[in-house]
């Protein structure tokens, strides 16, 4: 009796004392917030990015230039020259020269009027030649500075054109801005060395120019009037 009063004894101590024992210490883990993890894993990668793309000056590769298109030369004749030149017996006058794309064509303003004429170039020079008798040669050469040219104005008959001179490009021709005090004689179709009476367009009767230079003054016989022979 003694001895199970003893085994009672012993359990009731162990029960008291088992709800006394202090809990065990647990250390717990301190979690990381899932927005700072993501926050800390972009900026180490955006870090080993720029570490990746950040290379030494001497390492990056020069960047390709592309050539520069090599600019299309100036026309050589084609456009507007205006310039004064001698003609002879009337002195210097003022020439606007049109030519057509390579030189072909040239197309002369003045005070004598407006003419076409058909030229020859050899890609440095054009030549054509005018007057009534085409005996005046012109010669036109552009200088190097594309703005410039060298012309001149040979006759082939004595006291005609014989001018050289320096046109030029650009203006308007000259004959809208030289207005002659002599009027110019129309040339008659198929009659070298005759012209119109510029006094009196219904005349029958032509003017005989023959062997009058281009450009040189002549007195109507009728009115007594001065004009320019073509």
């Amino acid at each position: 009796m003694r001895f199970v009063a003893q085994i009672c004894l012993i359990w009731s101590v162990m029960f008291v004392t088992a709800h006394r024992l202090p809990a065990p210490i647990v250390e717990e883990e301190k979690s990381t917030p899932p927005a700072a993890v993501e926050g800390q894993t972009a900026k180490r990668s955006s870090k080993a990015n720029r570490r990746s793309t950040e290379a030494p000056e001497e390492s990056k590769p020069a960047e390709a230039t592309k050539p520069k298109e090599p600019s299309k030369p100036r026309e050589r004749f084609a456009g507007t020259w205006t310039g004064r030149i001698n003609q002879g017996v009337v002195g210097d006058v003022v020439f606007t020269l049109t030519f057509t794309a390579g030189g072909s064509q040239v197309t002369e303003h003045s005070s004598f009027g407006t003419y076409t004429h058909p030229a020859i170039s050899n890609r440095q020079t054009t030549a054509w030649t005018t007057g009534l008798l085409n005996d005046i040669t012109w010669t036109f050469t552009p200088n190097a500075d594309g703005s410039t040219a060298q012309v001149t104005a040979k006759s082939s008959l004595p006291l005609g054109a014989n001018g050289s001179s320096i046109f030029h490009r650009g203006g308007t021709p000259a004959a809208a801005k030289v207005v002659s005090e002599f009027p110019v004689a129309k040339p008659v179709p198929e009659k070298p060395g005759f012209v119109y009476n510029p006094f009196d367009p219904q005349a029958t009767r032509l003017l005989d120019v023959r062997g009058k230079p281009s450009g040189s003054k002549v007195k109507d016989p009728v009115s007594g009037k001065i004009f320019i022979v073509p």
